[in-house]
């Protein structure tokens, strides 16, 4: 019997990315909701000594990149930062956010700027997103039917 991972990996390149977008639209509820907890996020870049500020909105804009597929709003440029930040400890979160914005980043950087991210590293980003003791495999599940229920739609 094929796993959720050999359903979502035999899908179509358009229905991967739909399944993504969904997963990901999912981990950008988790971001937003953090940053209306926290409404001022910022961190002091430890190579400079500088305080940098939070674009609270960039992972949205990432978000309509990749539905828009092209990068209107110079989301490239203005993730430089604060991937380097996290990936030096000068910006921390809490897991469930640190995999929301990991995921929106990665799936940016994979459906517009053309890195080579592995598809299902993105999908397990965005699962991670959700609350531990979250139920994975129906979240996955409900994303691919919701998707391949719209491919279906539009043909």
């Amino acid at each position: 019997m094929p796993t959720l991972q050999d359903t979502f990996l035999k899908l179509p390149v358009d229905l991967k990315k739909a399944v993504q977008l969904d997963l990901c639209n999912q981990a950008l509820r988790v971001w937003q909701d953090y940053c209306d907890q926290h409404k001022t996020l910022d961190y002091v870049e430890t190579v400079c000594g500088t305080k940098q500020v939070v674009d609270q909105k960039l992972p949205a804009a990432a978000i309509a990149a990749v539905t828009a597929g092209r990068d209107s709003e110079n989301v490239a440029r203005r993730y430089g930062e604060p991937i380097a930040a996290m990936q030096d400890d000068d910006l921390e979160f809490p897991d469930s956010v640190k995999f929301a914005y990991y995921s929106i980043y990665n799936l940016f950087g994979r459906h517009v700027a053309s890195q080579s991210i592995d598809d299902w590293l993105n999908v397990n980003q965005a699962l991670s997103a959700h609350e531990e003791g979250s139920d994975y495999a129906s979240i996955l599940s409900a994303a691919i039917d919701r998707t391949g229920n719209l491919h279906a739609g539009h043909q």
